[in-house]
């Protein structure tokens, strides 16, 4: 049997299991363990990237143990995986790349293959083989691997697609913020990750003081402008990487990767922003009480981080004003 049968066979056997349901990574996994059946490899894996290309997550793989994994996962640098996201990378022969832990997965090998997952330009993941077969790499077989790499391009794109279609956030007519409903799972996804890769997360809670008194005097439609202001002028101190809410006149942001300080600091502009230059109608201004928590320092889950970062809201509003208030300060 050449070369050319066994990939026909393993894309013929692949491309026949999209009629059932089976998952994306189930697909992957399933043909992570074809390659490992008929090529002589030490493991083969499909390594999915982050959209903000920083954090990494095994999409299907054969032959590398559990704790290998847990160990690759708390890794800071990754330099095979980082040269593979750019092009093509064979190691053979008397390449010294071939003795550089950070070339390599589990094991050491005499020939190892990887390629990008890329996607209309976009770099989905990276695609890993390796084998103490020194001949394995030949102009054929890396030709199947490259094929068994767009397949896995495949699968990562389906699993990301479904994701946005099943998880597409609602938006709040009025501010053009997300719902409290979204709020709860970029929460939960940032936490996770956290714990995976030693990210931390700020959290916080903006409360709208006197939104109903603007409501009940001037009418909804010059409240709703108010604070659609409002929320515009918070937003403009934020970074795109943040994510923001709104419930009635409440606001919730979550900050990946920033410490409470930093979050303070942004705070105090949003507060000072809002004394320049206050926001409302007539006589009544609307003011901001601000809480500030931070993930995992104040609490590892939503239901030890939440009360913290809201107890402080209500520190805000017993100052007066427009007021923030920093958990543990």
């Amino acid at each position: 049997m050449t070369d050319t049968d066994i990939r026909l066979r393993i894309e013929n056997e692949i491309l026949a299991r999209l009629e059932k349901k089976y998952s994306e990574e189930e697909q992957a996994n399933h043909l992570m363990n074809l390659l490992m059946e008929n090529y002589p490899l030490l493991s083969a894996s499909v390594i999915a990237i982050d959209q903000d290309g920083k954090g990494i997550s095994i999409f299907g793989q054969r032959g590398l143990s559990g704790h290998f994994i847990k160990e690759m996962y708390a890794r800071k640098d990754q330099p095979l995986i980082a040269a593979a996201m750019k092009a093509e990378v064979t190691v053979t022969g008397g390449d010294a790349r071939a003795k550089d832990p950070g070339f390599r997965l589990e094991h050491d090998y005499k020939v190892m293959y990887a390629a990008p997952c890329r996607l209309q330009g976009e770099t989905l993941g990276v695609f890993i083989a390796d084998s103490m077969h020194p001949d394995l790499l030949d102009q054929e077989t890396r030709q199947d691997f490259l094929a068994y790499a767009r397949l896995s391009t495949l699968f990562i794109a389906l699993r990301n697609l479904r994701g946005k279609v099943s998880r597409v956030p609602d938006v709040d007519m009025v501010t053009g913020l997300f719902t409290f409903k979204y709020f709860h799972e970029v929460l939960h996804r940032e936490m996770t990750r956290g714990k995976k890769f030693g990210h931390s997360a700020a959290l916080m809670f903006l409360k709208v003081r006197n939104l109903r008194e603007m409501n009940e005097v001037y009418g909804h439609v010059p409240a709703d402008r108010a604070l659609a202001e409002a929320a515009d002028r918070i937003r403009s101190f934020l970074r795109d990487v943040d994510y923001v809410s709104r419930s009635g006149g409440n606001i919730y942001v979550v900050m990946p990767g920033v410490t409470k300080a930093d979050a303070r600091a942004t705070a105090t502009r949003i507060i000072e922003a809002m004394n320049a230059s206050p926001v409302g109608q007539g006589d009544i201004q609307l003011k901001l009480a601000i809480g500030i928590a931070a993930f995992p320092k104040d609490g590892d889950t939503e239901k030890i981080l939440l009360p913290h970062v809201e107890s402080m809201v209500h520190e805000s509003m017993r100052k007066g004003g427009n007021a923030v208030s920093v958990y543990k300060d």
